[in-house]
């Protein structure tokens, strides 16, 4: 779809140029991660932007950062993100001189395919017949990506939004309902979970999984919160490295995933992470470093979600502004009533993977 005065050829131009300039600095800001602390700072950032993809939550860190720079904004964290439509439903409007930032959000259509009695499936045409058990489906299929903008709280005025409350955690003591929501991820998958007195029963380690005997244990002479932190990192073993590609990563790589997701999912519930250190990321990433890293924001920011989701503790929304959900349904309601498109991914799901 063009613009007025645009032609169309113009336009696939101009949009061509806009993923190839956030694609650019999405490398950039990849690359730039060569150390144990800029992957935790980069963690912290995701933690509280888990809503978004791990890519674009690069890139609103790249172009915040920038801005931050440049004195168009007061504060090096950007914050709540949402859409400029969102802010002024929130009663929020965009200041006079700011820039967008850029993501990019998959375009998407609907197929007909055709799928057989073992799940295959093939494409097919209007009217087109189906064979002798196939059955007839629509899937939404990836089209591409387009480049869409958000906005930081801090390029934004209007009246104060009301705060999350996160509970106030004493040392020691985990969110209640997280460690019962993470033992249910894990028994969910076929995993047997137990204690043991202390990590010289495991090897001087704080927890294991064992595939062969589909087994998690954790060391049960540690506070509450370590306890917990500690099955989180067990149950981003048991949700990423039990099968291909997850099986066959080297060991290190294993290791700071799990302990990736376990201080994603820790600093998202307002738990001290300060104890967490990481390995120089230019150890584990090999000469293939950008792939290498993308690849472990994306399982990283996958396992934690699903984490996240599951947890009926109170923690920080994702980087959404309080307000958004309610929003977001009144919009989706709205548009079935009038039978108009439902609202802009960017404004009812920012999660958008490149």
């Amino acid at each position: 779809m063009g613009r007025p005065g645009v032609s169309k050829e113009d336009w696939r131009e101009r949009t061509a140029q806009r993923i190839a300039a956030a694609q650019e600095t999405l490398a950039a800001e990849i690359e730039a991660l060569q150390s144990g602390e800029d992957w935790q700072r980069f963690l912290s950032l995701q933690a509280r932007l888990h809503a978004y993809s791990p890519n674009n939550c690069a890139l609103i860190a790249a172009q915040h950062a920038q801005a931050f720079a440049d004195h168009l904004v007061d504060d090096p964290d950007p914050g709540y993100v949402a859409g400029f439509a969102l802010w002024r439903s929130l009663g929020r409007s965009v200041n006079r001189g700011q820039h967008g930032y850029a993501v990019l959000a998959p375009r998407r259509y609907d197929r007909k395919v055709a799928v057989d009695a073992d799940g295959n499936s093939r494409p097919v045409q209007t009217g087109e017949p189906m064979t002798e058990g196939e059955t007839l489906t629509t899937r939404r299929v990836l089209a591409g990506f387009r480049v869409e903008y958000v906005f930081s709280v801090h390029q934004t005025s209007g009246p104060n939004l009301p705060e999350a409350p996160l509970p106030q955690l004493l040392a020691g003591e985990a969110p209640e309902g997280l460690g019962a929501a993470v033992l249910g991820l894990i028994e969910g998958r076929g995993f047997r979970v137990d204690t043991v007195p202390d990590s010289e029963s495991i090897g001087g380690a704080n927890g294991r999984t064992d595939w062969t005997s589909r087994s998690v244990v954790v060391r049960a002479d540690v506070d509450d919160a370590q306890m917990t932190k500690t099955l989180v990192h067990e149950a981003a073993h048991v949700l990423l490295h039990g099968e291909p590609p997850g099986q066959f990563l080297p060991r290190a790589l294993k290791e700071v995933e799990a302990e990736s997701v376990a201080f994603v999912v820790a600093a998202s519930h307002g738990m001290a992470t300060d104890e967490y250190s990481f390995p120089y990321v230019a150890t584990w990433a090999g000469e293939d470093g950008v792939r290498a890293v993308q690849a472990t924001q994306a399982r990283v920011a996958q396992a934690a979600g699903r984490i996240i989701e599951a947890s009926t503790a109170a923690h920080v929304e994702g980087g959404r502004p309080p307000g958004a959900a309610a929003v977001a349904a009144q919009r989706t309601a709205q548009a079935a009533t009038t039978h108009r498109p439902a609202l802009d991914p960017v404004e009812s799901s920012p999660s958008m993977e490149l």
